[in-house]
């Protein structure tokens, strides 16, 4: 079949009279449907293309709306798998918290209901864990990050709609919701340099391998070449962050203003530094800090909510086990002021999100 005129549009009929198939049969090819072959799928999208077949959108919107209804009655839960903590110790996690109240929000609005699943409760191995999911007729599963450090995310994902929030399931490669670290550190130091602050110090807590410390650095370092030679301090690295290696540390090159995380907030003030009298303090994760620490927050919940998104848009498309082409969705920081910040002086105008 050739193309039919300008003006004239190609149906779903004559796609399928051209691939010699049913009209059913193509409608579920374009949604990449298993219930085709990879082949015929193929087959039917290059015939798509050669004979100038396009989606009505209209069309095509109200028959999603309609599968989506079907979809929410057929999968009518979501798994959030939690590796690394029990159900008793979630309370003494401030981030995990938030991230699966966002997810579970998420999850009643869309009309899923949620089973939250510890491993270390269920003691149950990758294979059964996978039997578990099927016996319960679950496709869609969030993954939630380790609490410390990277790792792998061990059971098969073959057949379910897999997402996670942040970086730390490095395998396997599935689509992430993840705070922006980098913009939130521009953002941190560009407030900390309005405030009149001149001798910025950074201490990371965050542990290595994962993309947040290296984030967190780049945006750090970029800073430094900004500044004059004698106003730049070194990073001071995680392995060397306890009472005496910060002590040291601050005696050698007297930060006025110290970014960094709960634990060495706590450390400074163990120290005799009033906070922030003697040394502003720039919290990188208000969930772990006191009340009104000044600082970033991260959003958990709604990388959490954005995370399940993720999940519901490979139901609806069909899509399942490893994507092609791993989406990462970047959830903006807000700066929240407290009383860990003072002005101190004349504002300095760092650019570091400036585009020219």
């Amino acid at each position: 079949m050739s193309k039919k005129p300008e003006g004239s549009r190609v149906s779903m009929r004559d796609l399928a009279r051209e691939v010699g198939v049913s009209v059913s049969a193509v409608s579920l090819a374009l949604r990449n449907s298993p219930k085709v072959s990879k082949k015929k799928r193929e087959e039917i999208r290059e015939a798509a293309v050669r004979i100038g077949y396009v989606k009505d959108g209209r069309v095509a919107e109200l028959m999603e709306h309609m599968r989506t209804f079907r979809l929410k009655e057929r999968l009518s839960t979501i798994a959030v798998i939690i590796s690394d903590i029990r159900k008793s110790e979630l309370k003494d996690y401030p981030r995990m918290v938030s991230l699966t109240r966002g997810v579970e929000d998420e999850a009643k609005k869309n009309g899923y209901g949620v089973d939250f699943m510890f491993l270390k409760d269920l003691g149950v191995s990758p294979k059964r864990l996978r039997d578990i999911l099927i016996a319960r007729g679950i496709k869609g599963i969030v993954v939630m990050p380790f609490q410390a450090g990277v790792g792998e995310f061990a059971m098969g994902i073959s057949g379910f709609c897999v997402s996670t929030p942040g970086y730390s399931i490095i395998r396997p490669n599935i689509n992430r919701a993840c705070p922006n670290f980098l913009q939130m550190m521009d953002e941190l130091l560009e407030q900390i340099c309005r405030l009149g602050y001149r001798r910025v110090g950074f201490i990371m807590t965050y542990g290595s391998g994962g993309i947040g410390h290296k984030l967190y650095s780049s945006s750090f370092l970029y800073y430094s070449t900004l500044i004059d030679k004698s106003l730049r301090i070194p990073i001071l690295r995680r392995r060397d962050v306890g009472i005496t290696g910060i002590q040291k540390w601050m005696e050698k090159y007297q930060p006025d203003v110290v970014v960094s995380s709960g634990m060495v907030y706590r450390i400074l003030e163990d120290l005799g530094y009033k906070i922030p009298e003697d040394l502003g303090f720039a919290s990188l994760e208000l969930s772990e800090d006191h009340g009104r620490a000044s600082g970033v927050d991260h959003r958990h919940e709604l990388v959490g909510s954005e995370a399940l998104k993720l999940t519901f848009s490979d139901i609806n498309l069909n899509h399942s086990g490893m994507p092609e082409n791993p989406k990462v969705v970047l959830v903006d920081s807000h700066f929240r002021e407290g009383n860990t910040l003072r002005k101190i002086g004349r504002a300095r105008v760092i650019k570091l999100r400036a585009t020219k």
